[in-house]
């Protein structure tokens, strides 16, 4: 939506995961999963990356070769490496439905190494975000959409009461007009 680009969802429903559709785009059958002209890609920032680069006139990402986009690169990166791997591991060993790891598989013993290390690096970005409004360039960016979904996440586990610009810096992504992140709590 931010980057005005037609598009066909096919939706989040129970059965895309068992389609042969989304087995040819992603191999693992997972969600986000995109054809973009014609070419499968997956991965959540593998896909917001190459739309923000089609759509160069709504100024997304900074261009290629830029510092700008490397900063992009490197805060895109952290947020899977030092936030989302705790995040999603503390998912998986929490799921009381069993839908994402069989109860029998769980550890729940590593949540709370989890929350330590997700508390140690969201501390990193609250720090990051002192005095500024978005991460790159001070100024709203595909990197904003990325990492906003998994401070969201943060918000929904209970873990962002610490983190003031954390909990500011989400409340500015909820008040922009094509924001589709969930507000929990």
């Amino acid at each position: 939506m931010e980057a005005g680009l037609e598009f066909e969802s096919r939706g989040n429903t129970s059965d895309i995961f068992e389609s042969e559709e989304l087995q040819r785009v992603h191999p693992l059958g997972k969600l986000p999963a995109a054809i973009i002209d014609g070419r499968p890609l997956f991965e959540s920032a593998a896909i917001c990356t190459a739309l923000a680069d089609l759509a160069p006139e709504r100024n997304l990402i900074a261009p290629p070769g830029s510092w700008s986009r490397a900063l992009h690169d490197q805060w895109v990166a952290f947020v899977l490496s030092e936030l989302e791997s705790w995040l999603w591991s503390t998912d998986l060993n929490t799921d009381e439905q069993g839908f994402l790891m069989a109860h029998e598989d769980q550890v729940p013993e590593i949540v709370n190494q989890n929350r330590k290390l997700i508390r140690r690096s969201a501390a990193v970005l609250d720090a990051h975000l002192t005095g500024s409004d978005f991460l790159v360039e001070n100024r709203f960016t595909v990197t904003d959409i990325f990492v906003g979904y998994t401070i969201s996440w943060l918000e929904e586990l209970g873990l962002i009461e610490e983190f003031q610009n954390l909990i500011r810096y989400l409340n500015r992504l909820f008040t922009r007009e094509h924001c589709t992140l969930t507000r929990y709590g």
